[in-house]
């Protein structure tokens, strides 16, 4: 009887010794590219792909989303996913093969981006951005990141950041800005998300105006429980 219930406690704690291993979760991250402007940085694949973190569990799922912002608002995407593994029931080496082809993937999608025509005379920037993280509020994924990579200056036909008094009330009145954004579309909770605006301003007034456009930025996602940091590149 001893014997039996040593085993029974031996295969008890394989059991969930296995299952703790085999925890998974996945990574969803999205990249916004604004190819409005000539001067903006662009996407790093080494930088996007850290994000993963395959090197500690290659059996973990990811998502990886990407679109243009142009001047206008909606735009087409490119979407691919890697689904979670089971590391006792799969192939070691197929699972290796899967994961260089999903990181093939985003990089492929990424080169391809850069043949885009950059500079346009409009920039919407607001409308796909919200659009965006109420999608992502809405992925199951367990670590959300959305990467947009734009100087955030808005030039519609309804509203321009290029304009001097609307640039300054950015500042001395935002939520007149942010109620006229409401009306294209009103966040959700953004909880669980983080947010990158990644920028590298080229003189003093695209410096001050990013500045700007970012402080009234982060204000309006933090309020909606995002996590948002501001950096000329991911790793600042």
């Amino acid at each position: 009887m001893k014997t039996t219930i040593l085993i029974l406690l031996f295969s008890i704690t394989i059991f969930i010794i296995a299952w703790m291993t085999s925890q998974t979760s996945t990574t969803e991250v999205a990249v916004f590219r604004d190819i409005t402007d000539q001067e903006l940085a662009q996407p790093s694949v080494a930088d996007v792909l850290r994000l993963y973190d395959f090197a500690q569990n290659k059996w973990n799922g990811a998502v990886f989303h990407f679109s243009d912002i142009t001047q206008v608002s909606f735009n087409p995407a490119e979407e691919i996913k890697l689904e979670t593994a089971n590391q006792w029931t799969n192939n070691e080496f197929q699972r290796e093969d899967e994961v260089k082809q999903f990181q093939k993937s985003v990089a492929g999608i990424l080169a391809q981006a850069e043949q885009a025509i950059v500079g346009k005379r409009n920039s919407s920037i607001y409308l796909p951005i919200a659009n965006e993280l109420n999608r992502l509020a809405q992925s199951k994924a367990d670590k959300k990141y959305l990467l947009i990579y734009s100087d955030l200056m808005e030039n519609t036909s309804s509203l321009s950041f290029y304009n001097k008094k609307t640039l300054a009330l950015l500042q001395t009145d935002p939520e007149a800005i942010r109620k006229q954004f409401d009306q294209l579309e009103t966040l959700q909770n953004l909880g669980g998300i983080e947010v990158y605006f990644i920028f590298q301003p080229i003189d003093t007034y695209s410096d001050k105006a990013f500045t700007i456009a970012t402080a009234f930025y982060k204000k309006l996602l933090e309020d909606k429980g995002a996590t948002v940091h501001i950096s000329a590149n991911i790793n600042d």
